[in-house]
């Protein structure tokens, strides 16, 4: 015997619905990945650049780096300390503004009178003690590889380039797509000059 007409069609549409619907479904799982991504990365990105901006405006002060590192850590608060893997502070002499290669890569160490390397679980327990010294960096302070004191501020000398390198790591809200993922930010600005 055969189905009536009616039946079988119904029986089409509903195979149509499922393959439509789960589709559309990934689609928007896919939108939603996406803008949260999206957002993550701006996160990131104005992060890097508040950083850069404050330990430009701070030249060769003592205490530099950690006031830029309390701006980007502020400006990326809202992401979790514990999604930040590396915020370097580098000095550049490339034409580009990029970083050092021996400062470079996935996994960056610190390097002397090139950069400092700071991970995301620092910026959670760093405090203004750690920045030892007041003319000088301490053998023990976390800056003491590009020491803040030794950077060129004088505009007639040559005033050094400063750059802000993150990384960050964004985990997906579905877990339908491969996560994480790592998204990278740099912004490079001159020292403000002294004279």
């Amino acid at each position: 015997m055969i189905a009536p007409r009616e039946d079988r069609e119904r029986g089409a549409a509903l195979v149509e619905l499922c393959l439509i619907a789960g589709l559309l479904l990934v689609l928007a799982f896919g939108v939603v990945e996406f803008g949260s991504a999206w957002n993550r990365e701006l996160q990131v990105e104005t992060a890097s650049r508040a950083g850069a901006r404050v330990g430009s405006s701070l030249g060769n002060q003592r205490m530099a780096d950690y006031g830029l590192l309390q701006a980007a850590k502020a400006a990326l608060n809202s992401i979790g300390m514990s999604n930040v893997n590396y915020v370097e502070v580098y000095k550049t002499t490339a034409a580009d503004g990029s970083r050092p290669s021996s400062c470079a890569g996935t996994n960056p160490t610190s390097q002397t009178n090139l950069c400092n390397v700071y991970t995301g679980s620092y910026l959670n327990t760093m405090s203004q003690a750690d920045f030892t010294g007041t003319s000088s960096c301490g053998s023990t302070a976390p800056d003491r590889y590009w020491c803040p004191t030794s950077r060129q501020a004088v505009q007639s000398l040559g005033a050094d380039y400063l750059g802000v390198w993150i990384k960050a790591q964004y985990t997906t809200i579905t877990g339908i797509f491969h996560s994480p993922f790592y998204m990278t930010s740099e912004a490079v600005m001159q020292l403000e000059t002294n004279s």
